[in-house]
Formats: C-alpha cells, sequence, structure tokens
C-alpha cells in the first residue's frame, strides 16, 4: 500500500511539473519577411492572445527581416502589422501556433 501511494504521488508530481513546464514561456524569434514589400519605411505589429493585446512593436526603416525576439507561453497568437511602403500602407494580419521554442518566419505583405 505504501509503494502504490508513493506511485501516485510521483506520478502526481511529474504531470505538475509538465504542466507547469508547459506554461512557462519560451524562447520565441519571429521573423517577418517583408521581402515582397518595395523598400519598407516602417513596420508596426501588435501580438494578441485571445483578445488581449500582448506586445507592440515598431520597427523604423527595417530591412528584408526583421527579428523580433520574445518569451511566449504556448498558445495561439495573433499578429496585426502594419508596413509603410512607397506604394501606401500595406496592412494584414497572421495567425501563429506557439509549441515549441524557435523561429518562426511570418511573410507579411501583399
Amino acid at each position: 500500500m505504501k509503494g502504490a501511494s508513493r506511485l501516485v504521488a510521483l506520478l502526481g508530481a511529474l504531470g505538475l511539473g509538465l504542466f507547469l513546464w508547459r506554461k512557462s514561456p519560451r524562447d520565441v524569434v519571429l521573423v517577418y519577411d517583408l521581402s515582397g514589400v518595395g523598400a519598407p519605411r516602417n513596420l508596426e505589429v501588435v501580438l494578441w492572445r485571445g483578445g488581449e493585446e500582448l506586445r507592440r512593436a515598431e520597427f523604423p526603416a527595417p530591412r528584408d527581416q526583421v527579428r523580433h525576439e520574445l518569451h511566449l507561453p504556448d498558445g495561439r497568437y495573433r499578429v496585426d502589422y502594419r508596413i509603410d511602403a512607397p506604394g501606401g500602407p500595406v496592412q494584414g494580419e497572421k495567425e501563429l501556433t506557439v509549441d515549441q521554442g524557435g523561429t518562426i518566419v511570418l511573410s507579411l505583405g501583399p
């Protein structure tokens, strides 16, 4: 009986540890690919999760790719963006899912 109690306690602790590990933020790099936009002057992004604004960032005079380093817990996100380009502003949104750390490339533009 004592051995069964220890096993249940150990499994419970492992389950709780896994739950907390999955809730902890991961190191994520969002790479905004602007290669489809000629000579962008400015990039604004807003990161949303479940209707809550998490981050807002602005990148003046961006190049073809912009790196945005974040710490995000697992889940689904939406990135709203606005690019100031010579032909006029380009706006849109991208959906993404974080389920591991690493790099996620988002192609922005028309």
